[in-house]
């Protein structure tokens, strides 16, 4: 597989990633300025869904295109985790005016972020496993089950279970363990 340039192998998915992100929640953002009618409705109705999916499910779009354009395993990683983090700093940025901040490690540990990086790591791992898999029955060059890719698999799917699957109890916990130690 040959190793592209810079720009085409790193940037190009990250920019592609991250900007459909944006100009998808921009222009959701700019719908609510619109008067009621079929344009709103469909502006809503495209932008929010991709605004939500270019957030929660892109782990499974940049990096297998960074992936077949020669990408090293850290560059992967980055696009993959290039929406999550956004998205993450910018929530914690509005709110961090009212939070100490052992309080906002608490808030990442909530369900809605903490959630978010785990499901990235299942995304990431999933994408990169089938990335693997075609490369190794085309050239048998390269060794499917990663063990950081398999690690992070793990991790994922464990971290989805506690907080998005049991996630009211995991907020429980969360908060339990804060108001024991901080109040």
């Amino acid at each position: 597989m040959d190793r592209m340039s810079f720009l085409k192998r790193f940037l190009f998915p990250l920019l592609l990633v991250v900007g459909i992100k944006l100009i998808a929640g921009a222009l959701y953002d700019a719908s609510s300025t619109l008067s009621s009618g079929m344009l709103r409705d469909i502006s809503i109705n495209v932008f929010g869904p991709l605004t939500f999916i270019s957030l929660w499910f892109f782990g499974f779009v940049g990096p297998p295109i960074a992936f077949f354009r020669g990408a090293s395993f850290m560059e992967r990683l980055i696009i993959a985790f290039a929406n999550p983090v956004i998205w993450i700093i910018t929530v914690e940025a509005k709110i961090a005016c009212q939070f100490t901040p052992v309080q906002m490690v608490y808030f990442f540990f909530l369900p809605w972020t903490f959630g978010i990086i785990c499901l990235t790591c299942v995304e990431f791992s999933i994408a990169d496993l089938v990335c693997r898999f075609i490369v190794k029955k085309k050239t048998m060059d390269v060794r499917v089950l990663h063990p950081a890719v398999m690690t992070m698999l793990v991790l994922g799917l464990t971290g989805v279970f506690v907080s998005l699957i049991k996630g009211q109890v995991w907020v429980y916990f969360i908060v339990h363990h804060y108001q024991n130690h901080f109040l």
